[in-house]
């Protein structure tokens, strides 16, 4: 069942989700939950570099939260 979603961005604390800087924030999905934790490891490869680039995968269920 797709529904995990992949959200990547820019945090003020890189280790919490809550602290996305909502302007950066860009949210990938629905995918399954193998597919969505490949796309957020390629985003995270993709942006080694940046210590404040993070990408989370979040059920639908945690989403609204």
């Amino acid at each position: 069942m797709k529904n995990f979603y992949v959200i990547e961005g820019e945090h003020l604390d890189p280790n919490k989700i809550a602290t996305i800087l909502k302007n950066s924030e860009k949210k990938h999905g629905p995918f399954e939950e193998q597919e969505a934790n490949q796309i957020a490891k390629r985003l995270i490869q993709k942006n080694i570099d940046d210590f404040y680039h993070r990408a989370w995968v979040v059920s639908s269920d945690n989403l609204a939260k």
